[in-house]
């Protein structure tokens, strides 16, 4: 009797179906038989069996002690807003600039007269440049004529738009230093540089943008509820390690022979040989 209105309460809580009293009976028997034969075949020893018995154990100890914790985690109304103010950096999209550059590309094995020749020479474009008609906002045909940057060259030396202070990989660092400190419209002197001569010139600017803080509010408090749910995960972590004294054998453990494999695999499955006719 106990062990059948046990049975009745386990489905209520899990909110398991309730066939039939004479049903719910006849599935306990079952289980119940099936439970005696897999013992009596030693079936609980057996290592898979054993292995899901720890695994179900360890996560209803998380369940029972992790769980309620991990529910209690919450965000205060000034948390999300004092993290804004803190990271604000990180909401702000910098000032950008677009640029159009020449390139007169020169490297360290040219000869001084060569170097000289060329740098020459971007003095004279440079002229052009500045001779352009007001009208032309790039370096028009300067650019098609005298450039060597081949992807730019045929668009009036137009790079595109580049962050204020980001880091640069394509364009020296003394380039773009001096292309943002240009006014708009304006033409730089010729660059020199290890990767040639330039001459910059800024086409247009936008102005640093701070995102608002209703934007992002959402991803601040996700990011900082998961934070503390970490915290917590990592305190039940130390919790754990205090329940009994950890000891490890160094010696033991490194002469254990381990897979370089990262990955384990299972042995490959051969079907049963089929029996030998006489």
């Amino acid at each position: 009797v106990a062990d059948f209105k046990a049975e009745i309460e386990w489905r209520k809580q899990n909110e398991r179906a309730l066939p039939d009293k004479e049903v719910l009976l006849g599935e306990m028997i079952s289980r119940e038989l099936a439970l005696q034969k897999a013992k009596s075949l030693g079936l609980e020893k057996d290592r898979d069996v054993q292995r899901t018995y720890e695994e179900i154990l360890a996560s209803k100890l998380k369940e029972r002690e992790l769980a309620t914790r991990l529910a209690a985690v919450k965000i205060s109304a000034e948390e999300a807003p004092a993290d804004y103010q803190k990271n604000l950096k990180r909401y702000t999209q910098p000032a950008k600039a677009r640029l159009a550059l020449i390139q007169i590309a020169t490297n360290r094995k040219m000869s001084p007269e060569k170097t000289s020749e060329l740098e020459a020479r971007a003095q004279q474009v440079l002229g052009l440049a500045r001779a352009l008609p007001e009208n032309v906002k790039n370096f028009d045909r300067v650019a098609v004529d005298f450039s060597d940057d081949q992807s730019s060259r045929y668009k009036g030396g137009d790079v595109g738009w580049y962050d204020e202070g980001a880091p640069l990989s394509r364009w020296p660092t003394e380039v773009m230093n001096v292309a943002f400190a240009l006014k708009t419209g304006e033409i730089s002197d010729v660059i020199k540089t290890d990767q040639g001569v330039f001459i910059a010139r800024k086409l247009d600017t936008r102005d640093a943008v701070v995102i608002p803080f209703a934007q992002v509010q959402a991803s601040i408090e996700h990011r900082l509820l998961a934070q503390k749910r970490q915290e917590t995960e990592a305190a039940f972590a130390r919790e754990l390690q205090t329940f009994a004294s950890v000891q490890t054998n160094e010696q033991a453990f490194a002469e254990i022979d381990y897979p370089t494999t990262t990955v384990a695999t299972a042995p490959e499955f051969k079907p049963p040989a089929l029996p030998r006719t006489q």
